[in-house]
Order: C-alpha cells, then structure tokens, then sequence
C-alpha cells in the first residue's frame, strides 16, 4: 500500500510546477505550526501580580498610583481566563488589596497561569510573554481587563519576613515657612481613636492604635522686641498615635504594605472608612 502511495506521488510529483511547491510547504508549514501550537506540552503555575505597577523602579507611594477603588473591587477569587478551545488559561486564586491612598489602592492577584516552559531558556511563557519576577502580564479575567507586574513567580524564594513593630507616629500639619502654623485641626485630632483598627480586604489587622495622646499644639512665635519664643495654640493640637503595624522585613528594613518604607521622620497612611491621615513616624518602640 504504501509502495502504491509511494509510486503515485514520484509520478505526479514530475508535473508539479513551481507553484505547487509552494502550496505544498505553505501546507507543511500550517500543520507543523498547528501541532506546535495547539498540541505543545502546557505546565500550570502560580505566579503573583501588582495589578497597575508597571515599573520596578521606586516612586513615591503617596503620588495618585494604583487602581481606583471601584477598580480594585473588580477582582474576586475564581475569575478566570478562557482560551478559544475553552482551556482555563488564567484563574485567580486569590486577592490582596489594601488602601494606599484617600483614592487609590494597590491590588495584588495570585494567579495559577497555563504556561509553556521553554527548555533553552528556562522560563515559563504565557501567551508567548515570559513569566518572570518584573515581567508584564496582560489578562482579561472574566472582561475585566488588567494588566501588570509579576511580583512573584513558583519557586521564586521570599527575601522578607513578617513582623510586627510598635512605632509613635504624630498627627502634624506644619508649614516652615509659616511657624506659627503646627499641630492639626480638631476634627482630624478626634478622627482617629485608641482601639480604632485598619484591615485589608481579607480582615487581617495591618495598623492597630493601641494609644493617644493629644495636647495644645506647641508654635513658634516672635515677639514684638524680637525675641523667638516657644507658645501654644488652644486652637490646633498635638497628636501623638502609639501603632501596632504590621510589616514586612528586607535586609533588617521595615516595610509598610510591601512598597512603603518605615523610617523616622517619613509618614504612613492611616485609611479607615471615615479618614484618611498620615502621621510622621517619630520613634520606634520595643515590641
């Protein structure tokens, strides 16, 4: 049979012009390029994503970056992608999101991707990008679109530790070049109470005010012989926050909500549901 089929094409193969070859190896091509795409071996892994980072340089955190908050909430454990045969290309195992900002969020998707591993190179591919710790990704998760920064990778190892730490923070709103001008109104000093709580999405504790302590705000003044004096202002108010907050250690550094630095005279956001503060870090305190 085979000889037959052997013969048959040797015989028509000699009236084969120039154009027929080339419809012949254009068919070639599609099927091999066919098997390779549609029958290539896929390996499923778990990889981590900074939803709207798009840099792994630094950048202040306070700047408007970040998702929008109903953006944010546009995530939710098991979306999925789903490829034109059906296959689950992308599904979302799990969200983390946290107020940075009045406006903004930052929003953290841990992903089981189908990939396909590239021996030569080592890497995984999804949707022919690799998959590396600062890499770009783009997904469409149930049509929400999202795109953005893998943070982590399976098998990628941890550089951090949790840890808690208890700081002093003050509530201060001074302007040097006006030094009369200190502490904060009123209505911020009372915003903020002993025992008040900030979570994350999932309900776990990140900031905890485990005390207050609120006094007249200290200003400086000139007096009319000249004299520069230190005073009081019953208007404005000193506020002091005693803080249990819940951070992640790189290389004896504290980092706050994994991008925001911990350090003496930097601020840190408070973000309940009725304020938005950020009081200056003044002391760390034992633990």
């Amino acid at each position: 049979m085979l000889e037959k089929l052997a013969k048959y094409l040797k015989t028509k193969s000699k009236s084969f012009k120039v154009f027929d070859w080339i419809l012949i190896a254009f068919g070639l091509i599609a099927v091999l390029v066919f098997a390779i795409l549609f029958f290539r071996k896929s390996t499923y892994i778990t990889a981590t994503v900074s939803v709207g980072e798009d840099s792994t340089y630094y950048g202040s955190w306070y700047i408007n970056t970040g998702p929008k908050s109903w953006f944010a909430n546009a995530f939710h454990k098991g979306q999925k992608e789903v490829g034109g045969l059906g296959k689950i290309q992308a599904e979302v195992l799990n969200v983390y999101s946290y107020q940075k900002t009045a406006t903004n969020h930052a929003v953290y998707i841990e992903l089981k991707l189908n990939t396909v591993y590239n021996r030569t190179s080592n890497t995984y591919t999804y949707k022919g990008a690799p998959v590396l710790v600062g890499s770009m990704i783009k997904l469409n998760l149930d049509n929400v679109y999202a795109q953005g920064l893998v943070t982590q990778v399976q098998g990628f190892p941890n550089n951090f530790t949790n840890e808690k730490i208890k700081l002093e923070a003050q509530l201060r709103e001074e302007n040097e070049t006006f030094l009369q001008s200190a502490g904060t109104k009123d209505y911020l000093a009372d915003a903020i109470q002993k025992g008040d709580v900030v979570k994350d999405n999932g309900g776990s504790e990140i900031i905890k005010v485990l005390n207050k302590r609120v006094a007249p705000a200290i200003i400086t003044v000139t007096t009319s012989d000249g004299r520069v004096v230190q005073s009081t202002d019953p208007t404005r108010k000193d506020v002091f926050f005693t803080l249990e907050v819940s951070t992640q250690k790189i290389n004896d550094k504290y980092y706050f909500l994994n991008d925001i630095p911990i350090l003496i005279d930097q601020q840190i956001p408070i973000n309940t549901t009725t304020v938005s503060i950020f009081p200056v870090v003044t002391k760390f305190l034992p633990y």
